[in-house]
């Protein structure tokens, strides 16, 4: 895809402040047709540049715990181990990183004795793992996808 321009930008950031928003609510919006809206959206969507997706609330469906794993890798297991970890369903996000943790994690749990059971059966050295850190959120401030566009 060619360098976005001003109208793909506001085309985002109505989708972002509202992604039921229709092609012609939009066009609407920003004073011009449908089809320009549409023909825009459809070519940032096919070139990857962004996509719909519903939000689950886990609380809401039965997973109260959020817990932050944070993992100290054997040495040549870090990618092993995460594409292993990805595999699971509590499993939201995992990522590798520079620094103290080779892996972060980030899983919901339905309550603590999920995230023990998770902790002591499978984050093991026979697994790769040399060390965990577990922190459970208490209270949170901001969940945003939303990128900063302007």
């Amino acid at each position: 895809m060619g360098k976005l321009d001003k109208l793909d930008f506001l085309i985002l950031e109505y989708f972002q402040q509202d992604g039921k928003c229709t092609y012609s609510q939009i066009a609407r919006k920003l004073g011009v047709s449908e089809g320009t809206v549409r023909k825009r959206a459809t070519k940032m969507r096919k070139d990857g540049v962004f996509d719909f997706m519903i939000r689950i609330n886990p609380v809401k469906v039965g997973y109260s715990v959020k817990a932050f794993i944070g993992i100290h890798s054997q040495l040549g297991k870090q990618h092993e181990i995460g594409q292993w970890l990805k595999t699971f369903p509590q499993v939201i996000y995992i990522a590798s990183y520079s620094g103290y943790h080779d892996l972060i994690l980030q899983a919901y749990f339905e309550n603590n004795e999920a995230l023990v059971h998770f902790v002591n059966t499978e984050l093991t050295p026979e697994n790769g793992i040399e060390g965990i850190d577990v922190s459970i959120q208490l209270k949170q401030y901001k969940d945003s996808i939303s990128y900063l566009l302007s």
